[in-house]
């Protein structure tokens, strides 16, 4: 595969951070469920006993790192509203982020990522997996995205990000 061969250097910049995502649960929409998604007896029980959707509506942080602000690490930072819709962005800390909207399903997050630079569309999807440690809370405050930790803490940094992509995509 030659994910990395783009001309532009800015398309070059989204698939590397895409690429890195990648490897930490994301996944184009053509990978089934099985490979993103933990089938365990545990995560299907969980699932069937909620009507509830995997995430309630607020605002949410996800990193690589379990700590906010670490160099080297992918974060999402985003919004669910109305109906399960999201809209987030993707980033690295002293870089640039690419914004993001789409749907929470019972399974995953399926979202179409925006090059900042050249506007062109990558659709993925980001497996939703129990975090063990929040079960005893239940419903949809258990769940966190596979191949990251939940951060409690949002910064204003990552306030002003979701703004400017909340404001993009109601244009």
């Amino acid at each position: 595969m030659t994910l990395l061969s783009s001309a532009s250097p800015r398309t070059q910049r989204l698939k590397k951070t895409l690429l890195a995502l990648a490897v930490c649960g994301l996944a184009f929409p053509s990978v089934s469920n099985a490979q993103v998604v933990d089938s365990s007896a545990d995560v299907t029980t969980a699932r069937a006993s909620t009507s509830r959707p995997a995430l309630d509506e607020g605002t949410y942080l996800f990193g690589q790192s379990p700590e906010a602000n670490q160099v080297g690490s992918a974060y999402a930072v985003f919004s669910v509203q109305n109906n399960n819709q999201i809209i987030g962005a993707f980033y690295h800390p002293h870089s640039s982020y690419d914004c993001f909207s789409g749907e929470v399903l019972s399974d995953q997050l399926a979202v179409n990522v925006i090059d900042s630079y050249d506007q062109t569309g990558h659709p993925y999807s980001v497996a939703l997996r129990v975090e063990e440690a929040l079960v005893a809370g239940a419903g949809a405050g258990a769940y966190t995205l596979e191949g990251f930790h939940r951060i409690s803490e949002v910064s204003q940094g990552d306030y002003d990000m979701l703004a400017v992509c909340q404001a993009d995509f109601s244009q």
